[in-house]
């Protein structure tokens, strides 16, 4: 029974039919009637060849149509109209390809489902791409197959390409920073300088991007030279990092940038309407970097209540829907945080001066006036266009120290008192927090790393934390209630699969306790149980793990981690989009006038931005590991202790006593053979020592090599704990 064969030809003729309406008893007709597809007549003389040969049932043809349609109408390629489905025209999706390992490739969808791209059919597509595909039918997982039939839009602009040969009239090079099958470019002698090419050698790391019109020859792409990796004076680990994921710190020439210097009544279109609260103290709290302020905190002490309000920068009012600007700032989705280098969301005339809410300067805002308990009950709050003046920009530490001075006059020490009763509040209610350090770099004047260190959790970090939450909190649930379509900040609760391997441990590690189901109560008991040493650490990189990944939606399906019903992100329009989106919904609903987007543009918006939020979290990962590991190079330290944290069968993953750096142990440490053998998730069996290795075993290990292309220290095992059994609760 050849079914994907039936798909195929359902959807070949679904591709002639785009912009016609068609209905599923026609299809169902055409395909069980078919000669091709219809099981012969036992009575006629073709038998012998109907029981050489069998054909589809006529039941199994009608299933087959209705899953695949089904799918297909989920994703917007049959629209139902009436008692007929129109075929979307073209008949294609497109979206941003993730290509694998092992080279196939995967296309998330606004429906939030997957397509599945088999490596022969990504035709020369590369991580990052934008492609055009048509589907292919119903495969494994009950979801679609399909092919790459155009590249809309490359992924990245330049590509590093080492030199693995040179003959008299080419250039041959692996593409370096690219998954998927080993892709290699070709450069001809005819297009650069003879100088040059004379120059080029062998294991030369050049800077090349692709021809225009050139159509790769499997997996060989011609490129054109830009320069040699080496010749440039900017930092080197930074422009990789650029390259790889294709980030510009500067915005194009072409969108006009023509703002007035000052804001006042003269030069702001809708002063009146504002609510002016420029003689309000209000204060910043940053670090003590930042340029980007986006946040501002009033408060006052009313007696009976407390009165809050936190001041949002109205992006809004200078980021015109639509405009160039607009657009450039939903592709960028976000700002990007490379180590000591920022790649803004808007251009620097915006994000460090206009809207950044800097002191004693006329600012536009978009304020949440909140009433609260003492205790942390929030009474009401209401939503307004402002025009503030900050009076003071306090860094954190500014801010700690007059918190940490418990003065009761003190307005900072009155505000942390507010809001450690809403994170007690919240903590009761339903919050999981696992209080897991950040780790950050410092520099030197020359913007060379000169340590490694846990950066540690301040009250005025939680202070700030807590307001902004119950601002996101309270607009959520505004334009909830409103039932207009808006961009949600969604955490799905964990999977309750995942508990078995989480009571696993605990059990392994000698702790009787058991976590009995996914809420906050049954968690929190597990993580205050086990909260200290290296196995509390472990556990809580496991529970981390078993959570869903946040993303933003058009369904107001709440946070599970905050423990909150509502949920969405309104606080950081300067350096994240899905802000500006909220803004933009907020200020039409309290207006009453036209919905600013459809459930569908919200849709398609909620991907795009999760998709830019998580590479903009795998470049700043790859930097800040890049420059842990130049940091780590200087010191010259050769021996480290340190415990295991990860298992695969041909690698083993250790975290180093150096402020949270892992490196990784190659099988051979443990086994000559192919690869170890995993007895479960959190252990594995060395033949070469006859022990088990458990997750948060200690270990002494010595630095064989960095690899800065792998992004990857290896390590070579000089000494272990001896006793077999894991490590137990004291």
């Amino acid at each position: 029974m050849d079914t994907y064969k039936i798909q195929r030809k359902i959807i070949e003729f679904l591709d002639q039919k785009s912009g016609k309406d068609i209905t599923r008893q026609e299809i169902k007709k055409k395909f069980t009637e078919s000669s091709e597809f219809k099981r012969p007549d036992p009575k006629t003389k073709k038998v012998k060849s109907f029981k050489r040969k069998e054909k589809v049932p006529r039941k199994e043809i009608e299933f087959l149509i209705d899953q695949l349609f089904n799918l297909l109408e989920a994703e917007g390629l049959l629209i139902p109209n009436k008692k007929y489905l129109t075929v979307a025209s073209p008949f294609r999706l497109t979206g941003r390809i993730s290509i694998s390992r092992r080279g196939d490739g995967f296309i998330s969808l606004p429906s939030k489902n997957e397509i599945f791209i088999p490596g022969p059919m990504t035709n020369s597509a590369i991580t990052g791409d934008k492609v055009e595909v048509i589907p292919l039918g119903v495969g494994k997982k009950d979801r679609l197959e399909a092919e790459v039939t155009n590249i809309v839009k490359r992924g990245r602009v330049l590509y590093r390409m080492r030199v693995r040969e040179k003959t008299n009239k080419f250039v041959f090079g692996n593409f370096l920073d690219m998954l998927g099958e080993g892709k290699e470019g070709v450069l001809h002698v005819k297009s650069i300088l003879k100088d040059t090419f004379d120059s080029i050698q062998v294991n030369d790391i050049l800077i090349v991007k692709f021809k225009e019109g050139a159509i790769p020859q499997e997996n060989l792409y011609d490129v054109s030279f830009i320069r040699f990796e080496s010749d440039t004076k900017e930092d080197g680990d930074l422009q990789r990092i650029l390259m790889k994921y294709n980030y510009d710190p500067v915005h194009p020439d072409f969108i006009p940038l023509e703002f007035p210097e000052e804001v006042s009544e003269k030069t702001v279109s809708d002063w009146n309407s504002r609510t002016d609260l420029r003689n309000l103290y209000a204060v910043t709290i940053d670090g003590i970097t930042a340029k980007d302020f986006d946040d501002a905190i009033s408060f006052v002490d009313e007696g009976n209540r407390l009165r809050v309000w936190i001041h949002i920068a109205d992006v809004s009012y200078y980021v015109e829907k639509d405009s160039p600007l607009d657009k450039e700032a939903y592709e960028r989705a976000t700002s990007v945080y490379l180590a000591n280098r920022v790649v803004p969301m808007l251009p620097p005339i915006l994000s460090e001066d206009l809207c950044s809410l800097v002191a004693n300067t006329n600012r536009l805002a978009f304020t949440v006036e909140m009433e609260a308990s003492k205790t942390g009950e929030i009474y009401n709050a209401k939503f307004y266009k402002s025009v503030i003046k900050v009076n003071t920009r306090y860094t954190y530490e500014m801010a700690e120290e007059e918190i940490k001075a418990k003065d009761p006059q003190n307005w900072m020490y009155q505000v942390s008192q507010f809001t450690e009763a809403l994170r007690k509040r919240r903590m009761e209610a339903g919050r999981i927090d696992l209080n897991l350090r950040e780790t950050t770099i410092t520099w030197n004047e020359r913007k060379e790393p000169v340590g490694i260190e846990n950066r540690e959790r301040l009250t005025s970090h939680m202070l700030i934390e807590e307001l902004m939450l119950s601002a996101n909190l309270k607009v959520d649930e505004f334009l909830r209630k409103k039932k207009v379509p808006s961009l949600h900040r969604i955490h799905e609760a964990m999977d309750e699969e995942k508990l078995e391997t989480l009571n696993h441990f605990l059990q392994l590690n000698g702790y009787n306790i058991q976590i009995k189901d996914t809420s906050y109560a049954e968690i929190m008991k597990a993580v205050k149980e086990i909260e200290d040493g290296s196995v509390g650490k472990i556990f809580n990189y496991l529970l981390l793990r078993s959570f869903m990944q946040a993303y933003y939606g058009s369904d107001p399906l709440g946070h599970w981690g905050l423990g909150f019903k509502d949920y969405c992100h309104f606080t950081s329009p300067i350096r994240r989009y899905p802000d500006l989106i909220v803004h933009r919904v907020l200020h039409a609903t309290l207006l009453e006038t036209d919905k600013s987007y459809s459930e569908n543009e919200i849709a398609v918006m909620g991907l795009h931005c999760s998709e830019e939020e998580r590479r903009a979290a795998d470049a700043e990962r790859d930097i800040i590991k890049i420059k842990s590991f130049r940091y780590l190079e200087s010191t010259g330290i050769k021996e480290f202790k340190g415990f295991i944290v990860g298992i695969r069968p041909s690698q083993i993953f250790v975290e180093l006593d150096i402020s949270n750096l892992e490196g990784v142990l190659d099988k051979s440490e443990f086994t000559d053979e192919f690869e170890v053998v995993i007895k479960n998730d959190f252990s594995f069996y060395s033949k070469k020592y006859s022990k088990i290795f458990f997750i948060g075993d200690p270990v002494t290990v010595s630095l064989d090599r960095i690899d800065f292309e792998e992004i990857k220290v290896f390590l070579k095992l000089k000494d272990f704990k001896k006793d077999e059994a894991p490590l137990k609760k004291k």
